[in-house]
């Protein structure tokens, strides 16, 4: 059988658009094997990223001391008084070191957490940061106690610092009862104080946000 040049022209034809198929999906099937593989490796980091955010927020630390602070400012309000000096030093130290661990624990783990999960730990820090300006303000005012727009700004952020937190533990797979049960006392608590107390004049704290 004689070769023509048609058929040389047809059969290079036919190898040019197999060739042109079959190299996209070679490249897709290889991409996805390289990106499996790479996913694979990174489960373990993601894994251990949200063990430490769960031993961060929960009861070990974040839980246990938003508890304490949700206690040492409905106390001095109850009672009129102030909040002794070393007491706010110590609260501000830990919120300080609070918001440094969640950074960097953000920072280190940015690439494996979830979209979900970033976004509320960057909620939880601003609460954090935002607490300290209120407690460092307190240490500035000492020794007049809060007033009740201070204390009730306070208890605002403590409930949303406490809900985000509550929600995030929920995302990291955790059911955190006692954190439920603080953000449902904590929430009746100013509930009921707000139906009694008159408010006061807006506040300017230094770090720039309004007390009201």
């Amino acid at each position: 059988m004689t070769i023509t040049l048609d058929d040389i022209t047809l059969a290079f034809i036919s190898a040019f658009i197999g060739l042109a198929v079959t190299l996209p999906v070679t490249y897709l099937i290889v991409d996805r094997v390289v990106a499996n593989n790479e996913k694979k490796k990174l489960v373990p980091v993601e894994r251990l990223a949200k063990e430490r955010l769960r031993s961060k927020l929960g009861v070990g630390f974040l839980t246990t001391f938003l508890i304490t602070l949700v206690i040492d400012i409905t106390g001095a309000v109850r009672e009129h008084r102030p909040i002794p000096r070393e007491v706010l030093s110590l609260h501000i130290e830990k919120l300080k070191t609070a918001q440094s661990d969640l950074e960097v624990l953000l920072g280190v783990y940015n690439s494996v957490l979830g979209i979900e999960i970033t976004r509320l730990t960057s909620d939880i820090i601003l609460q954090i940061e935002h607490l300290q300006e209120d407690f460092e303000y307190l240490a500035e005012l000492h020794p007049r106690p809060p007033t009740l727009t201070h204390a009730s700004h306070i208890e605002d952020l403590l409930l949303r610092a406490v809900s985000i937190t509550k929600e995030e533990l929920v995302a990291l797979g955790t059911d955190n009862q006692q954190i439920r049960a603080l953000e449902d006392w904590l929430t009746q608590f100013t509930k009921n104080r707000r139906s009694r107390d008159r408010r006061e004049e807006p506040i300017e704290v230094k770090g720039g946000h309004q007390i009201t």
